[in-house]
């Protein structure tokens, strides 16, 4: 008679096979995320035919001049818009999945104003080097090259130097600050989001639902094989440390970074209230209350969805985008009309900024 293994033996068993289990679901979690991650952050092609403004559109009216500066063996390329102008210089930083040039009636309404306004692509965006952004994290490490390079080049002589940025660029500029604090004057942060780990656990939860914290661990420990230290940055603590005045916006109704949970707003009240360096505005107005639709007029708004709607049409019908159907209706759209910034909201950040600096 075959005599029994031991109870405490089998216990061990059983444990090392739970163990071994885990540690290969780890492994399999891990590269998952990072193959997720890497097609996640892999450079956007350009969209045919798109409705967002070019230079072309402002080329007759706006100055601007080229420039570019390295950084981890890439070149990134940007423009002074308003080169002429003297009242300050912003450095403009854009979100994901974009480049600065979508950000251009934001950036042409802030010139008018008498900025000067330095605006670059990220690595792996539009006219910058690179196959991909790296990641979140990577967003305020560029922006303090941004920062040194204004003020080795001789771009910001005379002047003082304002952040602004949305998004991706939100959390860059705003984290930044505890980087570069003391070679800037104000800063002006949209729809940011507090942490990458944050907005990584947004990410997850949409996908996962309520499984989404078993994947913490490995997406924290690519982020960090990638970044180290600087993974994981607080937009919000390096506001408040830094004591630069800063502009926070946010939507209440974004889905892509939530009001209540990841945004650098919601971080950075302090038992209800902000510090005193720190002015807050909330979008909650229906259909202008979302990660960026707070940033054009309400008529310029409504042109764009009627464009919009329009040319989807036409895309339906047609496999090929340059149709003459299409080709022709996109040549009668008035993108300069299509994409004005909201004057209030362009008054709001002349006035925080105007008075940062004075």
């Amino acid at each position: 008679m075959t005599k029994p293994t031991p109870f405490h033996v089998r216990i061990l068993f059983f444990a090392i096979v739970a163990l071994f289990v885990l540690l290969l679901l780890g492994v399999i979690s891990f590269f998952a995320d990072r193959a997720i991650l890497d097609q996640t952050y892999a450079r956007v092609p350009a969209t045919n035919p798109n409705l967002l403004a070019t230079y072309d559109d402002y080329a007759d009216s706006y100055e601007r001049e080229a420039v570019e500066f390295e950084l981890d063996g890439k070149t990134l390329r940007g423009y002074i818009y308003g080169p002429n102008n003297t009242r300050g210089l912003i450095i403009f930083r854009h979100g994901i999945m974009s480049q600065h040039q979508d950000y251009l009636p934001l950036i042409i309404a802030m010139v008018d104003k008498g900025w000067k306004v330095f605006a670059y692509d990220a690595i792996g965006c539009g006219e910058s080097d690179g196959d991909n952004v790296i990641g979140l994290s990577q967003s305020p490490i560029d922006v303090a090259a941004a920062v040194d390079f204004a003020r080795k080049s001789g771009m910001a002589d005379g002047m003082q130097i304002a952040l602004w940025g949305h998004s991706w660029g939100g959390y860059g500029v705003a984290a930044a600050l505890g980087e570069c604090a003391d070679d800037v004057s104000t800063c002006v942060t949209m729809s940011g989001f507090d942490t990458p780990m944050k907005e990584l656990e947004v990410g997850a939860r949409s996908t996962l639902g309520p499984f989404a914290f078993t994947q913490a661990p490995t997406l924290w420990l690519n982020t960090f094989l990638v970044f180290g230290s600087d993974g994981n940055r607080s937009a919000s603590q390096a506001i408040i440390n830094s004591g630069v005045p800063t502009l926070v916006m946010h939507g209440t109704n974004d889905p892509v970074i939530p009001y209540d949970d990841a945004s650098i707003l919601s971080n950075t009240m302090v038992d209800g209230g902000f510090p005193a360096n720190v002015s807050a505005m909330t979008f909650a107005e229906p259909g202008r209350s979302e990660h960026n639709s707070y940033f054009y007029s309400a008529e310029s708004q409504h042109y764009l969805n009627e464009c919009f709607d329009k040319l989807q049409s036409l895309l339906d019908e047609n496999d090929d985008p340059n149709v003459p159907e299409v080709v022709a209706f996109m040549n009668g759209v008035d993108k300069r009309k299509a994409n004005t910034a909201d004057p209030v909201l362009i008054d709001e950040i002349d006035s925080f900024l105007g008075a940062a600096i004075s």
